[in-house]
């Protein structure tokens, strides 16, 4: 995996907040850009299906892209179902790639994800196709736990002592979370969702965030709940604000999620003090830059 660039991404320190000091993890340094470069990664690689069954998977666009390259570069059909909610520059950017795709529409008493996932299990039942499914994949949460948690261990020599996730198809919150549970357990680790997202939340709504938040817990939260310390439940203008933020004040690389995960540590330092916190940030700023 770091063959390709993917992991080793660096730790920034940013302003403290009442006595805690604050890092953040940038995966837009990653190879491809995201977060879920090393999803797609470990995804592909856990197959043990045979090479002529084409790959599926619903995607906001990163992990698209990601195991498109890395389908690719073992020879396998990939095929990406998208929905409605797609920004508009990571869908022109799947096309400039070659990803074989389709938008999903929304059914009618569905929101849009459950929308893409009813049709991949359509494609499933058809017998031609095989969904890695990353709402439940052990693989996507081993990667996490073996090195996304690994190094935020080592960059912080072992000090850290809160982590604050995005939360989407679970599956870095609960690998982060498994690492540490072995490591060290005094380790919180906290996963954050748009105010509307049914995860943690309970009030179902919209909103604007492509890449986190889901209708009902995915089977890697509820296999993993026990290694999550806690939630966060983030409206959009607090996450857009955040992300202005970090992006045009503390010169941060980071996306809509990340302004999320800021905003939710925020909120844990009311009360916090002393602690050494870590924010994951999914992906970067260009895809939406119209929150700028």
């Amino acid at each position: 995996m770091y063959d390709y660039g993917v992991g080793r991404t660096p730790l920034y320190e940013l302003p403290s907040i009442n006595g805690n000091k604050i890092y953040i993890k940038p995966e837009s340094e990653n190879f491809l850009g995201s977060i879920k470069s090393r999803t797609g990664y470990a995804l592909v690689n856990g197959l043990k299906v045979p090479h002529d069954c084409t790959i599926i998977e619903t995607s906001s666009g990163n992990l698209g892209l990601a195991l498109d390259f890395f389908c690719k570069e073992a020879g396998r059909p990939f095929f990406c179902l998208l929905d409605e909610t797609i920004v508009p520059i990571k869908y022109e950017l799947l096309l400039v790639r070659g990803v074989d795709c389709e938008i999903v529409p929304t059914m009618p008493g569905l929101d849009a994800r459950t929308s893409r996932m009813q049709r991949a299990d359509a494609l499933v039942s058809a017998g031609t196709h095989f969904w890695v499914n990353q709402c439940d994949n052990e693989d996507g949460v081993r990667v996490h736990q073996q090195t996304t948690a690994h190094e935020i261990f080592q960059q912080t020599s072992g000090n850290v002592t809160s982590i604050f996730c995005s939360v989407g198809s679970g599956g870095t919150v609960s690998g982060v979370g498994e690492y540490f549970k072995r490591t060290n357990n005094k380790v919180k680790v906290f996963g954050a969702e748009p105010y509307g997202s049914t995860i943690f939340g309970t009030d179902e709504g919209s909103y604007i965030s492509s890449g986190a938040g889901l209708r009902g817990k995915p089977a890697n939260i509820i296999k993993h709940a026990d290694v999550i310390s806690g939630s966060y439940t983030i409206h959009d203008e607090d996450s857009i604000s955040k992300y202005r933020l970090l992006n045009n004040e503390l010169g941060i690389n980071a996306g809509l999620t990340a302004g999320m995960v800021y905003a939710a540590a925020e909120m844990y330092c009311r009360t916090a003090r002393n602690e050494i916190i870590v924010l994951i940030a999914a992906d970067g700023a260009e895809y939406y830059t119209e929150y700028l």
